[in-house]
């Protein structure tokens, strides 16, 4: 038998860069409790005819025209974040980010994805007599690149 190599969900960090030379990345506390990255491409769809049977259903063929990727992040709120997170929101700026495959070895596939982000939506709940909480949404703007552990 050959067991799953798994990961604990905590272990899938986003960190966001700082900007600096050489840039620092670190996890923000602000995504603590679910965190994920979701690829998807564009598309265009041909219906591609039968010159000896123009009568028959045709087969589409599709191909892929553009690459992006998401990442959301949700959480408890995090009040000491809120400056960084809004600033970013409003400036409409991209920040190089990556998503983490934490503690795991090159071998058993670890490494992280980054490219550079955009916050594009991010809110604040609450409910009486909960914790407020955060949910944050990133979109890529340029390639995503996978990179392995080294």
């Amino acid at each position: 038998m050959a067991p799953v190599k798994t990961i604990n969900g905590t272990q899938l960090l986003v960190q966001v860069g700082d900007g600096a030379e050489p840039e620092v990345f670190a996890a923000d506390c602000l995504i603590n409790t679910e965190r994920g990255i979701a690829f998807a491409s564009d598309t265009n769809e041909f219906v591609i005819p039968d010159c000896l049977d123009p009568d028959t259903p045709a087969w589409k063929e599709v191909t892929m025209d553009g690459l992006s990727a998401a990442i959301t992040g949700s959480g408890m709120l995090h009040t000491s974040s809120i400056p960084d997170w809004d600033a970013w929101f409003r400036s409409g700026e991209t920040k190089n980010v990556r998503v983490l495959l934490n503690n795991v070895v090159t071998v058993d596939g670890g490494g992280h994805w980054e490219g550079a982000y955009l916050l594009t939506g991010w809110e604040i709940t609450g409910t009486r007599n909960e914790k407020a909480q955060v949910s944050v949404t990133l979109a890529s703007s340029g390639v995503v690149t996978w990179v392995d552990a080294a």
